[in-house]
């Protein structure tokens, strides 16, 4: 049922029928003789191998217009509605075609992979199982089991499928080319070279097949033949829209901005609905300077596709880079944020809104009513300085009322006892966050939204400077690799450094970040979030976030002391609660561990003992209790946690391991592993 490019019909009859299906003149119109049913039938076929599927499913209707019992324009119009994506549609006219002709093999693999499109891969099992007993050797149908199997993660059987069609179809591109991408996953380098040169001999006129290839190309590094092939197939098939944006990738990588823009110009006049289209052309145009070009794009992304994430990250990106905290663009967009906040409150999923929230606010500094709701959210997770600091905040701005200049006044009230009032502190006043540097790892292969890595370690970037005891350098660089970012990081003065990953398909995304030492750069956590469905990027973002914290030690600084007593810059938003115990290290004499396993210091230099007695959102106070004979303690002193004694480490460690052999298996090579074959399985399965 594979389509070929480049099949020449007689010239006879495409153009009657091209003068049929035309907007002619009324006149001619009643003058000429109407086409046939199977005139339209073959008017349609060639439309659909130039690529021009609109036009061939008008051709298909029009034929079964004239004879309702027509199979095969049936199944063509169901092959139509595949290439569109369209796969319940596809079904419905499968249905049809078998109601007036043969349930041919062909016609079972395409309901066949209409049904993995929608994701019922049981059925489609067996209705390729069906066909493969019809026809053992059906090409399709192997090549869909070959698909299957890669779903489920048994590339070998794939192998041994497409290996086996060979045999009988050595020249098969599709084949070929599957197993070239299957090598190239397992990392045999050498092997998926010889399959890719051995397709590119038979890819001639199949611009599907020249598409693939240039995704290899490119996945290799070599641009130039990634370039060259992705634009032969856009030379045989124009609207080929997956050929057309890796060019306008490569164009854009390449730094060809202006080349760039004019592909995916091209990409949207052929279908205005093209969302990765109009993603790259916001990135191209944000590159090239042209901010309002960059913003309509990505807003009318962000109408079309209401559900797309990164258009939403990197239209507020755009906006919160480039425009002043007043400019007239910020409250809308923080708007939309706010009111999903609000919904995720309704649903109790607080933590959800406070992230929305906070996003909100990036965007708009001074909303009000989103500010109130976060202050509100502050207040009932137990935070009462931070909800007044937000009020005061209102207040600053002029936007006080009758209830908001009541509530400062309660709580003005209710804190007036505080271990920030007694020492006349405020929020903020901590000297010692951890300094980051985020780093995006230039993807190695085509993703879904192209560029998008770093649209996501920046909103990873973003997500990390709302947390306590973190303080992210302002921009994200995109690097090659480990090496490039230990330098940056190392000489910028950061203290460790965080290198994103990105692998997305339509369906899918995997974050995957390690966070590593600057000094030495060595590996202190990773941590990999898969997620699928809605709200994936925000939620693979905060799982994270979340094992950035757990991997970096607490650690705050003795802000003031007076005689016994010490104001320490750790509270609740730290986690401590009263009877926790710290010790107080010489300022200058805690490091990183060289293998990046936590923090060092010698005791020699640990100075005081402090146990907290009041805990404030962001402070606590304690009492000192001196290490040796002399009065060693001063402010900008580092407090960290105290090491638990020899044997309650032995014990805590003993319930990890036990935890850790009792939990389900979630190791990176794994998790890695299942999006890989997953990310794989769409990308074979466009060949078809």
């Amino acid at each position: 049922m594979r389509r070929r490019a480049g099949r020449v019909r007689a010239a006879a009859t495409v153009a009657a029928l091209a003068l049929a299906l035309s907007s002619a003149p009324a006149a001619y119109a009643q003058a000429a003789k109407p086409a046939s049913a199977r005139e339209r039938y073959q008017a349609g076929v060639e439309l659909l191998e130039s690529g021009s599927v609109y036009r061939a499913v008008d051709a298909f209707m029009a034929a079964v217009a004239a004879n309702p019992a027509y199979a095969d324009a049936w199944a063509m119009l169901a092959r139509c509605q595949y290439e569109l994506g369209e796969y319940e549609r596809a079904v419905s006219f499968i249905a049809e075609a078998y109601k007036y002709g043969p349930r041919s093999p062909s016609l079972i693999t395409l309901e066949a992979f209409s049904r993995i499109g929608q994701g019922s891969l049981a059925e489609a099992r067996a209705l390729l199982e069906e066909a493969l007993a019809r026809l053992p050797n059906d090409r399709d149908a192997r090549f869909g089991m070959a698909l299957l199997d890669l779903r489920n993660g048994r590339p070998g059987d794939a192998r041994a499928r497409l290996s086996s069609s060979l045999k009988t179809a050595p020249r098969d591109p599709r084949a070929l080319l599957s197993l070239a991408l299957i090598s190239r996953a397992e990392g045999r380098v050498d092997e998926a070279s010889a399959y890719l040169a051995e397709a590119l001999r038979w890819t001639a006129g199949d611009p599907d097949a020249s598409y693939a290839a240039a995704e290899l190309y490119y996945e290799r590094g070599d641009l130039a033949e990634a370039a060259r092939l992705a634009g032969q197939a856009v030379r045989e098939r124009p609207g080929h829209a997956g050929a057309r944006r890796l060019l306008a990738q490569l164009y854009y990588e390449r730094g060809e901005l202006d080349a760039a823009r004019d592909v995916l110009d091209g990409s949207i006049a052929l279908d205005r609905t093209d969302a990765r289209a109009w993603f790259l052309l916001g990135l191209v145009e944000r590159a090239a300077g042209r901010r309002a070009e960059a913003e309509y794009a990505l807003s009318t992304l962000a109408a079309l596709r209401p559900e797309d994430e990164l258009a939403r990250i990197a239209l507020e990106n755009l906006v919160i880079e480039g425009t002043g905290f007043e400019d007239p663009s910020r409250p809308a967009l923080a708007a939309w944020r706010f009111a999903r906040a609000a919904e995720f409150e309704r649903r109790l999923l607080y933590q959800k809104a406070v992230a929305e929230y906070r996003r909100g606010l990036l965007v708009d500094p001074y909303a009000n009513p989103g500010r109130r709701r976060y202050a509100e959210l502050l207040r009932g997770s137990g935070l009462p300085s931070s909800y007044l600091a937000e009020l005061r905040f209102l207040d600053d701005l002029g936007k006080s009322d009758r209830a908001l200049a009541d509530a400062i006044e309660i709580y003005d009230s209710l804190l007036a006892g505080s271990v920030g009032r007694d020492w006349n502190v405020g929020l903020g006043a901590r000297t010692d966050p951890y300094r980051l540097a985020v780093f995006s790892v230039a993807p190695d292969a085509s993703t879904y939204h192209a560029g998008g890595d770093l649209v996501v370690a920046r909103y990873l970037r973003d997500s990390l400077a709302f947390e306590p005891g973190l303080a992210p350098d302002r921009g994200v660089a995109r690097v090659e690799g480990f090496a490039d970012a230990f330098a940056l990081a190392r000489e910028s003065g950061a203290e460790w450094f965080v290198l994103v990953r990105v692998a997305e398909t339509e369906r899918d995304v995997l974050v995957s970040a390690e966070l590593r030492a600057a000094r030495t750069g060595a590996l202190a956590a990773r941590v990999d979030a898969p997620r699928s469905g809605n709200d994936r990027v925000a939620l693979s973002v905060a799982r994270v976030v979340q094992g950035i914290r757990a991997a970096l030690p607490t650690r705050g600084s003795l802000l003031e002391r007076r005689g016994d007593l010490a104001l320490v810059g750790l509270g609740r938003v730290d986690g401590v609660a009263v009877g926790d115990a710290f010790i107080i290290v010489k300022s200058g004499a805690v490091s990183i561990q060289p293998d990046g396993s936590g923090l060092a210091w010698k005791d020699a230099d640990v100075v005081a003992r402090v146990v907290a007695t009041r805990v404030d959102d962001e402070l606590f106070e304690g009492k000192l209790e001196r290490v040796g004979f002399f009065d060693r303690v001063n402010p900008r002193d580092v407090a960290l946690r105290e090491p638990p004694k020899p044997e309650d480490a032995q014990a805590a460690g003993a319930d990890a391991s036990a935890a850790k052999a009792s939990s389900p298996s979630s190791s990176p090579e794994a998790v890695q592993s299942s999006y890989l074959w997953s990310a794989l399985f769409e990308r074979v399965r466009s060949l078809y």
